[in-house]
């Protein structure tokens, strides 16, 4: 039986292990699903972990809509007319806790994103280096508004070390976190942010329904965005976690997963 999905007015997708193959590419056949539902009056809006700067130029690459949500719902913005929609900025007292913690170690890499930079201390597991900033110390961005950290060790015994330290914080949390090839990560951001809640400020500001809306994801910081969707859609290719907890499963993001369901259900 298929899926009775009507009067969408905003899709929410998720970015790599879901918008994004294997390859780290939208192929033509999904642009172009995503630009026809654009054509008909439906928000297409990436809602991921990454920073705005990246998630921003991936949105006007796949000409998606004017808005985006990155750093797992810490800052939500209108990129066309130049609007914060809504900012979780980290508090300082945090921020210099997590770079003491990871200039101790000297082999943790940490990642700080602010609205139109990303900040670095080492170079240590970066493909693209160009990308970042290297700062020497945390006081060179006193100025910023950071929105998000992101912890990055080699695969050992310290990854529980990591998770543990993190886990007795207060203030801070991490939505998301994994053992990938080339190192292991953890998202920090403030406590009770999450994609759900970017998503809450999102359609609030544009009048929008929760039932008016559908998110396709693949990992567990997508846990949250379903819970602030209308419908959530599991990829083929996503955490068990997710899949049970989703209320459709489609094809894996090697397959036009976002692109077919869309086509079949939506358009």
């Amino acid at each position: 039986m298929k899926p009775k999905i009507d009067n969408i007015k905003m899709i929410f997708i998720d970015i790599d292990g879901t918008l994004y193959n294997s390859e780290k590419q939208v192929t033509e056949y999904t642009k172009n699903v995503l630009n026809k539902v654009k054509n008909k009056g439906i928000y297409v809006v990436l809602c991921s972990g990454r920073p705005n700067k990246d998630v921003r130029e991936i949105s006007k690459d796949v000409d998606a809509s004017k808005y985006v949500i990155s750093s797992n719902g810490a800052f939500v913005y209108n990129y066309v007319d130049d609007i914060d929609i809504f900012e979780s900025v980290m508090e300082k007292e945090n921020l210099e806790k997590m770079w003491t913690l990871c200039e101790n170690e000297k082999k943790w890499e940490l990642i700080i994103e602010s609205k139109e930079q990303v900040y670095i201390n080492e170079l240590i597991f970066r493909r693209r280096p160009e990308r970042f900033i290297k700062i020497d110390k945390i006081d060179d961005i006193s100025n910023k508004k950071i929105f998000q950290m992101v912890i990055n060790i080699e695969e050992s015994g310290e990854y529980n070390k990591v998770k543990e330290i993190l886990e007795k914080e207060r203030k801070i949390w991490t939505p998301n976190y994994g053992v990938g090839e080339k190192c292991s990560f953890f998202d920090i951001n403030n406590k009770d942010i999450d994609k759900g809640i970017g998503i809450q400020h999102l359609i609030k500001n544009l009048g929008i329904k929760k039932e008016e809306t559908i998110g396709f994801g693949d990992g567990i910081n997508d846990y949250e965005m379903f819970r602030e969707c209308g419908t959530g859609v599991a990829m083929g290719n996503a955490k068990e976690e997710l899949k049970n907890t989703a209320d459709y499963i489609t094809f894996t993001n090697d397959e036009d997963g976002v692109a077919k369901f869309i086509e079949e259900y939506i358009l």
